[in-house]
């Protein structure tokens, strides 16, 4: 079988079924998808922009205080009968030493910094934990490779980022190089210290994401537009493994709750009549296109940073990526997972999460409504999806709801993250 066939399995995993929408928000003359989604962002819906790219308890694990500048809490999900998942409260010390033994017990990894682009409290949270890690990583003599791997940026303008770093050219010329006015869009102010350190300290910044132009192959003409061009296998390097991977329960279960809700939410918005390259649709994109888009953004930023890890021995990558790129575990992280096989170790860190981050895309009043708390109940916070066993999914046609949410029937729950972490535990509430 050639890899030209390999991929037709993964292409029948593209083929889910389209929902109506509703033109509720223009794009106000954005050039492409990713201007409109921040312009979004700046009529005042935040949490929707922020997107777009059960009850539980909190315990603390003992009374000691911290002295660093974040609390942690480590996600413990729970598949028994009794579904009941919780959030302990772990040291940061004790967080990022275990981080860092993590990693040296496996052939290197990659720690993956949960963003929302638009927050500068997530950015300075981002460098203060390289930081720390690189420290930490520093004090032994054996050399031992670190990485920022950017969502950021696009695969074709990683020399910009080599000549940053090296020094050769200003920050000014970066910025122009990997055009990051029009391809990201997001404000560069909140980046800026996470530059300025890799730069200091020679720490390479990788450019993970797809090259915009072909993204808008797969946004017109679903993978198979990208193949025709034999461009696919600069994105994915494991077309088996790509393809298997859309076939588990665990995977339709996240679809349902993470991606089918964001097409509908890009549709409310009325944000699908452009690819992100900035290409005008006479029709909205279909799910099929969107969803191969989404899925090819992801083993992209996978293959990356597992080809980096193959390419450094001991290596540790940080990527920084929107944390809903990896929630609940089959996002980047889970592609990276089974590319690893075992050999790269991997965590998974969201940053400042609010309930809107791990509940499905919704309403937009509701979720402008739950931007504007200036507190996070950490019981409005969803900490994993339960999926059904596939032996019982495959028969559940015609089964009752109640016959569905029976313990017998579970066949396995998906984490929110591995680890949340936060500015300030005040702001997570009990009670």
């Amino acid at each position: 079988m050639n890899k030209k066939q390999l991929f037709s399995l993964a292409l029948c995993t593209a083929s889910i079924t389209t929902c109506n929408f509703v033109h509720a928000f223009g794009t106000n003359g954005a050039s492409n998808r990713r201007d409109a989604i921040s312009s979004a962002f700046k009529q005042g819906s935040a949490t929707a922009a922020a997107i777009l790219l059960g009850g539980s308890d909190v315990s603390a694990a003992d009374g000691s205080p911290s002295t660093t500048a974040f609390s942690a809490f480590e996600v413990r999900p729970d598949a028994s009968k009794s579904l009941n998942p919780s959030l302990q409260l772990v040291k940061p010390e004790s967080l990022l030493k275990k981080l860092v033994i993590d990693v040296n017990k496996h052939q290197g990894g990659a720690i993956w910094l949960g963003e929302h682009h638009n927050s500068e409290a997530d950015h300075l949270l981002q460098a203060d934990i390289i930081r720390s890690i690189a420290a930490m990583r520093s004090g032994n003599n054996k050399n031992k490779p670190i990485s920022i791997g950017l969502e950021q940026v696009q695969i074709q303008f990683q020399h910009f980022l080599d000549d940053y770093v090296a020094g050769n050219i200003s920050e000014k010329t970066m910025l122009a190089g990997v055009e990051w006015q029009t391809r990201w869009a997001w404000s560069f102010d909140g980046y800026r210290p996470i530059f300025e350190l890799a730069r200091e300290q020679k720490i390479p910044l990788i450019a993970l994401n797809v090259d915009a132009e072909d993204l808008a192959e797969v946004e017109q003409g679903g993978l198979p537009a990208l193949n025709a061009k034999d461009r696919l296998f600069r994105y994915v390097i494991d077309p088996v493994g790509f393809a298997e991977f859309a076939k588990a329960e665990e995977f339709s279960e996240y679809v349902n709750y993470v991606i089918q809700p964001s097409y509908n939410l890009h549709l409310q918005m009325g944000l699908l009549r452009t690819t992100m390259s900035g290409k005008q649709l006479e029709e909205p994109m279909s799910f099929r296109n969107f969803f191969s888009g989404r899925i090819l953004w992801d083993e992209a930023m996978a293959s990356a940073a597992s080809t980096w890890c193959a390419n450094n021995p001991d290596g540790l990558m940080f990527g920084l990526v929107g944390a809903d790129h990896v929630k609940f575990g089959k996002g980047i992280n889970g592609r990276f997972e089974r590319l690893a096989k075992g050999k790269y170790s991997s965590a998974t860190l969201i940053l400042n999460p609010t309930g809107t981050d791990s509940r499905p895309a919704g309403n937009m009043n509701t979720m402008i409504e739950e931007s504007s708390r200036e507190k996070l109940y950490a019981q409005r916070l969803t900490l994993q999806l339960r999926y059904l066993d596939e032996g019982i999914s495959k028969k559940s046609v015609g089964a009752t709801e109640k016959e569905l949410r029976a313990p017998q029937t579970t066949g396995g729950v998906l984490a929110f993250s591995d680890y949340i972490v936060v500015n300030n535990a005040g702001d997570y509430i009990v009670g």
